[in-house]
């Protein structure tokens, strides 16, 4: 899909073009928004906030300073990281659920099981990284992104997301390290 030519579409009048767009950063969208600690409730609130402050600030959105993948994803981080720091107190609440989670799936073959419980573990550990690092590691390894478009996207300089994740490489390395003993 070529955005460029959508966003030319919608310029023009074609305001249905929009939904072309929703369909196509849906997805990674939502996989960013999830790896970002946000439940999947809260993920589709974000989600849906980001398409519609893109919708209504497309006229400022400038092609020639970034990707509109990177401006679509700076919103949305934007709103991640609000929404996170606004909610953290019930973060420490969802033990219950994790439990309850835990529970549901013990007549799940071993193998699925064995799975869903590292990916648990995972997004776990990833929580326990600061939100700047969890947001530059999910675009880095989720959405693939390059450093220059995570760099544009976090505000910052490329050493500095280099930085950054190699620092939540290390700490979740050191957490994997522990969890396996």
């Amino acid at each position: 899909m070529d955005i460029k030519i959508i966003l030319i579409r919608i310029k023009n009048g074609d305001q249905s073009a929009f939904s072309l767009v929703v369909e196509h950063f849906q997805r990674p969208l939502f996989g960013y928004l999830g790896r970002m600690g946000l439940t999947q409730s809260v993920a589709e609130e974000v989600a849906q906030e980001t398409f519609l402050r893109a919708w209504n600030q497309l006229n400022r959105y400038d092609p020639a300073r970034a990707q509109f993948s990177t401006w679509l994803f700076t919103i949305a981080r934007n709103l991640a990281l609000h929404e996170l720091e606004r909610s953290a107190n019930k973060l420490e609440n969802n033990d219950d659920e994790i439990i309850l989670d835990y529970a549901c799936q013990r007549y799940q073959p071993f193998e699925k099981l064995t799975q869903e419980q590292q990916s648990q573990a995972l997004m776990t550990m990833l929580q326990t990284l600061p939100l700047t690092d969890r947001s530059a590691l999910a675009l880095a390894y989720f959405q693939e992104f390059d450093m220059a478009s995570i760099a544009r996207i976090e505000g910052c300089t490329v050493s500095a997301i280099k930085v950054r994740i190699h620092r939540a490489k290390q700490k979740l390395r050191l957490l994997l390290e522990e969890h396996d003993e």
